[in-house]
């Protein structure tokens, strides 16, 4: 019999013994993350720094950031399963910023996303806004902003020191880009979950915890803590969990559009 008339044979039987055969596990659909894919989540504060206050003076942000920054861990878990995500601090535990952006290069961040909650002189101020580092801040608000999540342990940089070098560079960099639309995903995802609030905008500020990650990296402010109604966003867990989930779906999306069509991550180890 020759072997063209056997071919179709053959070929059934291969399939009859690879379907019996094959792993249920090789079957399983493709992880949502098949390359390597590390996201630090910074919680804001912590420690002897409290951060703002709610207007009773009962809620702290670094309390509030943590919750968030578990939450997010959690929503990061179902979203991108694959994926490893840790937190720059578990506890209630005080860490200097150049420690939280040594962390995230340690661990070879693909991804750094800070937490925290915004306050105003006034106590008037409402609204979510994404940030990503520059030398010069792109608003008045937006530079005390940095002032008041910068903690002094990062001097400010000069005309020629290595941080205002880095800056320059920064400004044209893959990273900064990445991070740019990585907020604009932010504020998106907020903005669908809660057309009523204010849209701030992405900006850009010199915040020290930024500056040292070599990773593309973001600050949200997730809302202004020390407003009256706009506290209860950040303070009651189901609203809260909504502010979280939008940021996973953002981060996300980053994963889909920027990490998976390179095919390779953006850490230290040059992933």
């Amino acid at each position: 019999m020759s072997f063209a008339i056997l071919r179709p044979w053959l070929l059934l039987v291969g399939f009859v013994t690879a379907f019996f055969a094959a792993d249920p596990a090789k079957a399983a659909p493709r992880p949502a993350t098949p390359t390597e894919f590390v996201v630090v989540v910074d919680p804001g504060h912590g420690g002897e720094n409290d951060g703002c206050e709610s207007p009773d003076g009962t809620v702290r942000e670094k309390d509030v950031t943590l919750a968030m920054a578990r939450q997010l861990r959690a929503e990061l878990a179902d979203l991108l399963p694959h994926a490893t995500v840790v937190l720059t601090r578990e506890d209630d535990v005080t860490m200097t910023l150049a420690e939280r952006a040594a962390f995230a290069n340690r661990v070879g961040a693909d991804l750094f996303v800070s937490l925290h909650a915004n306050a105003s002189p006034g106590h008037g101020q409402t609204g979510y806004e994404t940030y990503v580092l520059d030398v010069r801040a792109s608003t008045l608000e937006a530079a005390r902003t940095a002032r008041r999540e910068n903690d002094g342990a990062l001097p400010a940089p000069g005309a020629d020191d290595p941080a205002a070098v880095a800056l320059r560079q920064l400004a044209s960099s893959a990273h900064r880009r990445a991070a740019a639309m990585l907020a604009a995903l932010v504020q998106r995802a907020q903005g669908r979950r809660f057309p009523g609030r204010v849209d701030r905008g992405v900006r850009q500020a010199p915040f020290d915890v930024l500056m040292g990650v070599r990773a593309p990296a973001v600050l949200f402010e997730a809302g202004f803590l020390d407003h009256p109604d706009e506290s209860r966003v950040l303070i009651d867990p189901r609203r809260r969990a909504q502010v979280v989930r939008g940021l996973a779906e953002a981060i996300a999306t980053y994963f889909q559009q920027v990490h998976v069509r390179a095919g390779m991550g953006t850490g230290t180890d040059g992933r």
